[in-house]
Formats: C-alpha cells, sequence, structure tokens
C-alpha cells in the first residue's frame, strides 16, 4: 500500500513538474555563430512572418543596415531575438522575455563572426523571469505565451528608475484603463502602482 501511495505521488509530482516546464518552457541560444539565409518566400515589405512545424513564428524583417529574425514559440513566454550584418553573419543574439527585454546572455559578433562579447543582462536583476511569472499568477495577471498580431497584452520590461534596475509590468484592468506597477529588480517589492488611461493606437 505504502509503495503505491509512493508511486502516486511521484507521478503527481513529475505530472506537475512537466507543466511547470511547459508554462516557462524556456528556448536554448548558444554562443555559436550562425548564418541567416534569405529564402525567396512571400514577402512583404521585406517584412514576413514565417509559421513552422515546430509550433513557432518566425518574423523576418530587414534594415539598411542588418536582417532581424525573433522567433516566437507557442508555449513560452521567452522568443529568440537575432541580429544580423548584411553579409548574413550573425550580429548579435539573445531571449527576450515577454515584450523585449533580454535576459540571460546576450552574444555580440564582428563582421568576420568572431564572438567579440559577452553580456549579462541580468546584472542587477536578482528578481527573474520566473519570478515575474509568479507574481502575475499570484496577482491574476494573465502573461502572453507565443506571438500575438494585434491588441493590448500584458507588457514586461526591464528598466531604469532613480537609478535602481527594475521591473514594469502593465495590464489591462476590468474598467479599461492600464495598472502599471514598477517591482525592484533585486528584491520583487513593489515600488510604484498607478492606473494610466488606456489610448487605442
Amino acid at each position: 500500500m505504502n509503495k503505491i501511495i509512493i508511486l502516486f505521488g511521484l507521478g503527481l509530482f513529475t505530472q506537475l513538474r512537466s507543466q511547470e516546464l511547459q508554462k516557462t518552457m524556456i528556448p536554448k541560444i548558444s554562443n555559436e555563430f550562425e548564418k541567416i539565409t534569405i529564402q525567396d518566400s512571400k514577402k512583404k515589405d521585406d517584412d514576413r512572418c514565417i509559421e513552422t512545424p515546430e509550433s513557432r513564428k518566425e518574423i523576418f524583417s530587414a534594415s539598411k543596415s542588418e536582417y532581424r529574425l525573433s522567433i516566437y514559440y507557442e508555449n513560452s513566454f521567452y522568443r529568440s531575438d537575432k541580429f544580423y550584418y548584411k553579409n548574413g553573419y550573425i550580429k548579435n543574439k539573445s531571449l527576450s522575455f515577454n515584450m523585449g527585454s533580454p535576459v540571460g546572455i546576450l552574444y555580440h559578433f564582428d563582421k568576420s563572426g568572431k564572438l567579440i562579447k559577452e553580456e549579462n543582462t541580468d546584472e542587477g536583476y536578482h528578481f527573474t523571469p520566473e519570478n515575474i511569472v509568479e507574481y502575475c499568477e499570484k496577482n491574476n495577471i494573465v502573461l502572453p505565451k507565443g506571438y500575438h498580431e494585434s491588441g493590448f497584452y500584458t507588457r514586461v520590461r526591464k528598466d531604469v528608475l532613480n537609478g535602481k534596475k527594475v521591473w514594469v509590468i502593465e495590464y489591462l484592468i476590468p474598467d479599461g484603463d492600464i495598472q502599471k506597477v514598477v517591482l525592484d529588480g533585486q528584491t520583487g517589492k513593489e515600488m510604484e502602482r498607478e492606473t494610466v488611461p488606456f489610448v487605442s493606437s
């Protein structure tokens, strides 16, 4: 009987752990060189959105100086952001959380493809993105996953307030306005809270 209870408990723990990992799936990114291949696919003003079989969307854009590829994952709060020189060689790449604040290591490369710098974007942020997810769940704030074409969704970004690194969370509240919350980047303590009128663009 005890063995059955233990096995049931282990099975339940594994299932919950699996759900937790799925909920906060973090894509992998490395410091390896890469080169982008510009495919002859449907194109509109040098921007395109490609849906892949791996349940992700790739948003490609081009400017005069560089290419950009953002990869959104259907079941993740994160995306991959990669910038390329015009020769197709990687310029820099990192993971981004929610609306685009880089997290983890931002890798920089020169035009020959050589890795020249590894920048720790989490410096000064002991309150992690995973802590942000927990905070939002606790406070009934819905965080979006994957790619969304339009509309207002909860926005989370890193910022600096009075010399202190902070997280800024903005989300819609029932009366149609936006609730803005500022959390200390070190401790997660709430520093500011204000209601901002929602203005449709």
